[in-house]
């Protein structure tokens, strides 16, 4: 995971002007959406207190808790409007009268949350600030508070981790992650690391262990690892959690008798399932660490030998900070849009539900009439799409704003331009997101003749990849099968020529990456035919994964993708990236709508009867033609 640290106004300041002395800031008035709600201000510096501070920030880091609090899901209380940043580092330039300990020209760091470090000037308590070396590191100072702490007393408080006990951790590419890593190896502890598959992997797993990981495994291995069985390495005593769901149980399965789990995230959304036997046989225990919770109990002594460990530990270059990107203050939007990435499991979950009375239609394509005065990428008679949920296309005029649309290529014919923002959508991230798929290689479907069906036939024959497709055996069966062929199918079975494969003898490589919107006995067919350590994705009607099959399955990865989801947590960069891709197939004719039939929107009656439950099994997609005279 990439921390975004903000780099501040590297300026001095000249103090006999510091009553006229205006500070850049972040400032939110109302809990939602970071790049919504949070806006940027200038205020003016009030005049310091006698045990106030001033500080000319350095730099700062965005954390998941930073965007939570935002949210107004954190369980932090914040009076609005207020300037977030838990973390951050900065120079001191003049003190109150009653300050000691600190002078100006001190690198200082913030050492209590909810202080507010997203801007270039702050004033602080004196009691808040804590003077660090010279020489310690920019981003490892300004990261010093939240991640190496959590990891520092996780190791420190459960069990006795130095004298030789093993441990277990998931999310090891986390800033708390890495952290661990970098701890247990200068205290010469072993350590196992858990972490998602990815294209990048193998590069990920060379980062880690060069961090000082022992052994780094995804879910997948460590279902099937024997590195425990073949007493390679002692199984752990303590696990730390931050994933929950099947990723904590999994740990917890390896972990020795009486030992313990600490959970201090919970990534997956999905809560810590714990077996009966884990406390009856094997005395498990379970707990819970929350740094700020133990900052507002800890002995300072405590807390002032805890930070000077971890100094140490940075200044003799045993502990550096987490892979980051520096970014500008000016740029506040990207930085906050990278940390509401899908990558980091931040950001906001669930259905969004319209207010009533409200437009149907989630897609469309339109020209540009007319623009208000402070729209700037935008002109008078542009084609556009909208890029946004539950903005009502099902109308002849309608007023949106500037973020939710993008322009498109006047080349792009109506029917692709309308559907375009979603089945492609929904194609394109399941081929690029789960799994590095390499030309040559098979992906196998169900419900292939849907409009999501027809899009990865298409965006995979575009990128040189095999498709392995099922369809229903109806009436149209033959039509349909030659129509997908046409459109760039490798094979197209129905459901019961695929259950007759009694082994993967077709012309095909056995598929690595599945997509399911069917379950049933589509899915067990899927199932059957995956290559070991493949992975299935569910969407559509198939979006709730089933338990017992991922039992019958352990060696496969199982997801789950709904575009309404990602479309919260994705940044724009991302959604502007897919969207040009699809485009430009679109463009060149390798990506065309799916079967459609156009209808004057008075006849809406007649496509709402004719549009069956579940797209997998219609012949048909409607869209409404607002040029129909």
């Amino acid at each position: 995971m990439i921390t975004s640290v903000i780099g501040i106004n590297k300026c001095l300041i000249n103090r006999s002007f510091v009553r006229n002395l205006m500070s850049k800031q972040l400032v939110y008035s109302e809990f939602g959406d970071p790049l919504k709600v949070v806006k940027f201000r200038e205020c003016e510096v009030p005049p310091l207190g006698n045990q106030d501070v001033l500080v000319r920030m350095l730099a700062a880091p965005i954390n998941p808790a930073d965007i939570n609090t935002i949210q107004g899901k954190y369980p932090v209380k914040v009076n609005l409007p207020s300037v977030p940043g838990n973390e951050g580092v900065g120079i001191v330039e003049e003190i109150g009268k009653d300050v000691k300990k600190i002078t100006p020209g001190n690198k200082v760091i913030v050492t209590k949350p909810v202080q507010g470090t997203w801007r270039n000037i702050g004033t602080f308590n004196q009691e808040v600030l804590k003077v660090v070396p010279e020489g310690l590191g920019l981003v490892e100072a300004a990261t010093l508070t939240v991640n190496p702490c959590t990891a520092y007393r996780m190791l420190t408080d459960f069990k006795p981790v130095s004298d030789g006990l093993v441990v277990i951790q998931n999310g090891a590419n986390s800033a708390c992650g890495q952290n661990v890593i970098q701890i247990c190896k200068a205290w010469g502890v072993k350590n196992i690391n858990i972490v998602r598959n990815r294209p990048e992997i193998n590069e990920l797993k060379k980062y880690l262990e060069c961090l000082g990981a022992t052994y780094v495994l995804t879910e997948e291995e460590l279902r099937s690892t024997n590195i425990f069985k073949d007493n390679i390495i002692e199984k752990p005593s303590l696990a730390l959690n931050c994933v929950g769901g099947k990723s904590s149980l999994e740990m917890l399965r390896h972990l020795q008798h009486s030992g313990k789990m600490v959970t201090y995230g919970g990534m997956s959304r999905e809560p810590v399932n714990i077996p009966t036997s884990a406390f009856i046989f094997k005395n498990l225990s379970f707990h819970g660490f929350w740094m700020t919770a133990w900052n507002e109990k800890a002995d300072p002594t405590e807390k002032n030998n805890m930070m000077n460990d971890l100094i140490s530990m940075m200044c003799e270059k045993k502990l550096k900070g987490p892979i980051h990107k520096l970014v500008k203050f000016e740029n506040y939007e990207e930085a906050l849009g990278n940390a509401l990435t899908s990558q980091g499991y931040t950001g906001c979950k669930g259905s969004c539900l319209p207010c009533l009375p409200h437009v149907p239609g989630d897609e469309g394509v339109g020209e540009v009439v007319e623009i208000g005065k402070q729209v700037c990428t935008i002109k008078p008679g542009n084609r556009v799409v909208l890029t946004s949920r539950l903005l009502g296309t099902w109308r002849y005029y309608g007023t949106y704003h500037e973020r939710d649309v993008h322009v498109i290529s006047p080349n792009i014919p109506l029917p692709e331009a309308s559907m375009l923002t979603a089945a492609p959508c929904i194609a394109y991230r399941m081929i690029t997101d789960y799994r590095r798929i390499y030309p040559g290689e098979t992906i196998i479907q169900n419900a292939a003749n849907s409009p999501c069906g027809q899009c990865v036939i298409q965006l995979c024959k575009a990128w040189g990849i095999n498709t392995f497709n099922i369809v229903s055996n109806r009436n149209g069966y033959k039509a349909m099968k030659q129509y997908l062929l046409n459109l760039g199918a490798t094979a197209v079975y129905t459901l019961e020529e695929a259950e007759e494969l009694t082994s993967f003898n077709t012309s095909l490589s056995r598929p690595v990456l599945a997509f399911n919107c069917l379950g049933g006995k589509y899915e067990d067919v899927i199932l059957k035919l995956l290559d070991r350590c493949g992975v299935i994705v569910y969407y559509g009607c198939a979006y709730d994964l089933p338990l017992a099959k991922q039992l019958l399955r352990r060696d496969a990865g199982f997801y789950k993708f709904r575009l309404s989801d990602w479309d919260l947590l994705a940044t724009n960069v991302q959604r502007n990236i897919m969207i040009n891709q699809i485009i430009q197939l679109m463009v060149v004719g390798k990506l065309k709508a799916p079967l459609y039939e156009p209808v004057q929107l008075r006849n809406y009656v007649h496509a709402f009867k004719n549009t069956v439950h579940c797209e997998a099994f219609s012949n048909v997609n409607y869209v409404f033609d607002f040029t129909i005279p």
